[in-house]
């Protein structure tokens, strides 16, 4: 990761600043605070190498932009230093350093005020303070950032500024459960985009799309969006981007119980995510091993990855992840039958997914919950729990958990 920083601030002096500025600033850099990788070489898809990686973030990362946006402010003119802040603030989103990613879209909104002549980059940034505030699940916050975002790309007529705008809303929806709406937002985000002209955004809406048919079960739909979405990614070698496409096609071999075939997709998003630094792409993928371990009663490999994601969600305050990852403990505790542990793991993560409007996150867990009150003796507790998993899973038509909570209220009834 700190190979990384360094790398990538090497390639925005040469962007940004003559041969005089860029050995000045590394002189500066060269005598500030500085951190060793522990990333020694490429990294193979072992678990052993995975759960040892260690992603060293806070001092090398953050002392080298506030470094960079220090000096760049005395250098660059107004409009290269937005630039420059712009740039910083897409790599600090995708390292998951989302305060100060906040911090720099916050500055440029100050900076441009209201010059007409830098709406596009006010909107971007609003744009993008809506992205922060979803990934720290604050949808109130993001959808009206979005909104804000919105009308600046209407009052420009940017087509694809309202098409990211829309893609978001759909990911903000899909995020809360609220799946027609998610499938509406991004059907709707296709309609203003050219797939000859705007490759990597028409690949980020057949992703998301991909994802709300592995919710409803339709894996065949599902899967050809991803595969159109990653002929799309390997055109333009967005690396960040088939991170998290190899991610969600392994989610989708996970709901059919290809655990083979899910374990290599995620390792093959592990493997970029570590090179890159992606902590938010990691701790998902970690997240995901932790379940299929969960599932293949590998109950050591399962907690080793669901705390190594814990403490990756944590540290960027993935709220989201957290409370998965409460649920996939409260799975490992049940099968190993300490269940009033695994009770309190699922009442957490019920509980956090109220707090952040997840319906379909709140049903899952409310289904293993259920079925800890029928393995425990508990029947009529079972029921309601399970009950209420089924009438969330149908306000958003996740067929394959449907499936699962009526067929176990159907063998409850039968005993």
């Amino acid at each position: 990761m700190v190979e990384n920083t360094l790398d990538m601030i090497n390639k925005i002096l040469g962007n940004y600043f003559d041969e005089i500025q860029i050995a000045e600033f590394r002189e500066l850099l060269s005598n500030s605070l500085k951190a060793k990788s522990t990333i020694k070489s490429p990294v193979k898809s072992s678990n052993k190498e995975q759960l040892n990686s260690k992603i060293p973030r806070e001092g090398s990362f953050l002392a080298n932009v506030d470094l960079l946006i220090t000096y760049a402010n005395d250098k660059l003119s107004k409009l290269k230093f937005i630039e420059l802040l712009l740039f910083l603030g897409e790599t600090c989103i995708a390292f998951g350093e989302l305060y100060l990613a906040c911090q720099i879209y916050d500055r440029i909104l100050t900076a441009v005020g209201n010059e007409t002549s830098f709406t596009n980059i006010a909107a971007h940034s609003l744009l993008a303070l809506g992205e922060v505030y979803s990934r720290q699940a604050q949808w109130e916050e993001s959808i009206k950032h979005v909104n804000k975002a919105k009308v600046l790309f209407n009052k420009q007529k940017d087509l694809k500024g309202t098409a990211k705008c829309n893609n978001l809303l759909g990911t903000i929806y899909g995020d809360r459960g609220l799946v027609k709406k998610a499938k509406n937002s991004f059907e709707n985000s296709l309609t203003f985009l050219n797939p000859k002209i705007d490759i990597a955004l028409v690949g980020m809406v057949e992703t998301n799309l991909g994802i709300l048919n592995t919710i409803h079960g339709e894996y065949d739909k599902a899967l050809s969006f991803y595969q159109r979405a990653l002929i799309n990614y390997n055109k333009l070698k967005d690396l960040r981007r088939i991170c998290q496409l190899r991610h969600n096609i392994g989610m989708l071999h996970t709901e059919k119980q290809e655990y083979d075939n899910a374990l290599r997709e995620f390792d093959a998003s592990i493997e970029i995510a570590i090179k890159a630094g992606y902590l938010p792409d990691l701790a998902v993928s970690y997240l995901s091993k932790a379940y299929i371990y969960t599932q293949l009663n590998d109950f050591q490999l399962a907690v080793a990855f669901a705390d190594k994601s814990l403490d990756i969600s944590y540290k960027i305050k993935d709220r989201l992840s957290i409370a998965d990852l409460y649920k996939i403990r409260g799975i490992i505790e049940r099968k190993l039958k300490h269940y009033e542990l695994a009770k309190s793991y699922f009442l957490t993560s019920i509980r956090i997914n109220i707090e952040l409007e997840n319906i379909l996150n709140q049903a899952e867990s409310l289904f293993e919950l259920g079925v800890l009150y029928k393995e425990t003796g508990n029947i009529d507790e079972a029921k309601r729990k399970l009950k209420s998993a089924l009438k969330n899973s149908q306000k958003i038509e996740a067929k394959q958990l449907i499936k699962k909570v009526t067929n176990l209220l159907s063998q409850i009834g039968k005993q």
